[in-house]
């Protein structure tokens, strides 16, 4: 049973399965899994979801077109749509992933964190109250509480991209405004407003 496979396709499978009245599934919704899954309670469950084995999802969640690796832990009131996030991840609690994430191995995406169209690299932390869009963030970079990713243009009416090399640390409340390239090994302080004519640099 542990390597198999399982398919639920509907609320009452997923009821039976989990033996918990308060999971929910929409129509014409999926999910596919390896076990052990451990769900709490109260969870909406949209689209084709897949997992891989030993996740733990908190209270709360709803997930929706989710494909999730293996041992990750999903904490309450998160949502997760579209989005793609491999192994030994922390999401959550109130985390908001929007679509077009790929979240790498052993990141934290925190308490009220946002992330959308972005791809988050091997341990890098967002620990909480941030929103990230349109970025690809490098390895081993830390995205302090209330940064900003400013991630719209008023003058092409359009949204803008960032690149975030690794082993970067951008302090609590900075404001990045895009689009721009951040280089490996750089220190943004805490509420700075940082862009492309603003890019001194402290190497750590």
């Amino acid at each position: 049973m542990k390597n198999k496979k399982i398919i639920i396709s509907n609320q009452e499978q997923l009821q039976n399965f989990f033996k918990d009245d308060s999971l929910r599934m929409k129509k014409n919704s999926k999910i596919t899994f390896l076990n052990p899954l451990l769900l709490d309670s109260n969870i909406l469950f949209e689209g084709n979801n897949s997992f891989g084995r030993n996740n733990k999802i908190g209270p709360n969640c709803t997930l929706k077109n989710l494909k999730l690796g293996d041992n990750n832990l999903i904490k309450m009131t998160s949502l997760i749509e579209s989005s793609k996030i491999n192994n030994q991840n922390i999401i959550g609690p109130f985390a908001f992933i929007r679509e077009n994430t790929d979240i790498k191995d052993q990141c934290i995406v925190g308490a009220y964190a946002e992330v959308t169209r972005s791809l988050i690299r091997k341990k890098s932390y967002i620990s909480h109250r941030a929103f990230i869009g349109d970025a690809t963030i490098g390895y081993n970079t830390v995205i302090g509480a209330g940064v900003n990713f400013c991630n719209y243009s008023f003058k092409t009416n359009s949204k803008v991209k960032f690149k975030v090399g690794s082993n970067c640390k951008i302090g609590a409340n900075a404001t990045v405004v895009g689009p721009i390239n951040i280089k490996p090994h750089t220190i943004i302080p805490a509420s700075t407003k940082f862009n492309k004519f603003n890019v001194n640099r402290k190497k750590i």
